[in-house]
């Protein structure tokens, strides 16, 4: 790590109110486009992994050494642009599905759904499978939302079939939210597919909300954000949370980012990205039945990726941001990690900057990656095409 990264990182987070105290890894810094980043434990050592989804490459990082991997390199249409893990086949060993074919102007044609098996041996070629296909293919999850909730791939498109630029993306048909479920046979079967809803238009991501009995869906859209929940006679429902940022209808609009959070009282908000890959974060939280907005942060430009985890051990989420681009050179406007954590005297949220300036995130996520009871983040990087672990060592 370089110095200036570490003053960064000491500066910022560990001041006397603050107890973080976090250490950056850089793992790699090799890869084309880091779209998506997985923590899972590929090799059933009780140890979580990091899985990256690059342009034509799917690699692996091993704890505890975080060596490169390649677990498949070509053998999907260009670009790979995201994965999701769980055992396919049954066999004790993590798979995963994965959306390549990334054409984000294709409304027409391209993105293709595969699953990847996990061979006996490390050694050994993961063979490809196809599911399906799906123009814009942008972001999957299992999750349970099975009739009985079982667990399926949710897929969800950038755009809807055969819309277009000259209408902003508005015209043709809305997007289909896709839930597959796995077949007997995974490798031969057809998988089985609904559409959970065809609402929206241009979406980019979502995330899960345990419920009794399986997960509702919260996404993020040009309509704003949006709850997909199951209806007592099992079909879902979109109930929309709030509109969003809605200052530019004929352009980029509504929100592009999403996650769940939890404060210390168990009161629920979401972190956004908004307008669509726009310059604010922003934070909802309920206030007399409405989902009341508070803009975080607008000293960005092309924010990517959030999480929300308890990095302090306080019961309440942090809100981890990923910034994709520099909105100028000046000290706290370049892309990076930042965290912001809820003063509960102050009812307000503090910005903290973890790395400035030196991964352009695409993606990132929290995970406990050492196995000591912390959670840790890690953030992989388009233009700077890195792989950042930040040891959380409070």
């Amino acid at each position: 790590m370089s110095p200036c990264l570490m003053l960064s990182v000491m500066f910022s987070l560990c001041s006397p109110e603050q107890a973080w105290n976090f250490k950056t890894q850089e793992i790699d810094t090799g890869l084309g486009v880091g779209y998506a980043v997985l923590a899972v434990d590929l090799n059933n050592d009780g140890a979580k992994d990091l899985v990256v989804a690059d342009k034509q490459k799917i690699l692996a990082y091993y704890h505890p050494d975080w060596k490169r991997k390649v677990l498949l390199e070509g053998g999907t249409a260009p670009d790979n642009v995201c994965i999701a893990a769980r055992d396919i086949d049954g066999d004790g060993k993590v798979d995963l599905a994965l959306g390549a074919g990334w054409k984000p102007f294709d409304t027409k044609g391209g993105g293709t759904l595969q699953w990847l098996r996990q061979p006996d041996r490390q050694d050994s070629p993961w063979t490809v499978h196809l599911i399906s296909s799906e123009p814009t293919v942008h972001r999957m999850r299992f999750a349970k939302v099975g009739k009985n909730g079982e667990e399926e791939l949710v897929v969800i498109p950038l755009m809807g079939r055969d819309s277009s630029a000259k209408a902003n993306w508005m015209d043709g048909s809305p997007l289909r939210v896709l839930a597959y479920s796995v077949p007997g046979n995974p490798a031969k079967d057809p998988w089985p597919v609904r559409v959970l809803n065809q609402e929206l238009h241009v979406a980019h991501n979502f995330d899960f909300v345990t419920r009794e009995g399986g997960h509702d869906l919260v996404i993020a859209s040009y309509e704003g954000v949006s709850l997909l929940s199951r209806a007592n006679g099992g079909d879902w429902r979109r109930e929309l949370l709030h509109q969003a940022n809605q200052d530019n209808a004929k352009g980029n609009r509504g929100a592009s980012e999403v996650r769940r959070g939890t404060l210390a009282n168990g009161e629920p908000i979401y972190a956004t990205v908004e307008p669509w890959h726009g310059g604010e974060l922003v934070a909802y939280r309920r206030d007399s039945g409405a989902w009341k907005r508070r803009v975080l942060d607008n000293r960005l430009k092309w924010g990517h990726a959030i999480a929300c985890v308890d990095l302090d051990g306080d019961g309440t989420d942090e809100i981890v941001f990923g910034i994709r681009d520099n909105l100028s050179t000046l000290p706290g406007e370049k892309c990076g990690v930042r965290i912001f954590n809820w003063d509960a005297k102050a009812m307000d949220w503090k910005r903290h900057l973890l790395d400035e300036g030196g991964v352009a995130v695409e993606d990132l996520l929290a995970a406990d990656l050492d196995k000591d009871g912390k959670p840790d983040l890690v953030a992989v990087g388009r233009a700077t095409g890195n792989v950042r672990i930040y040891w959380n060592k409070r």
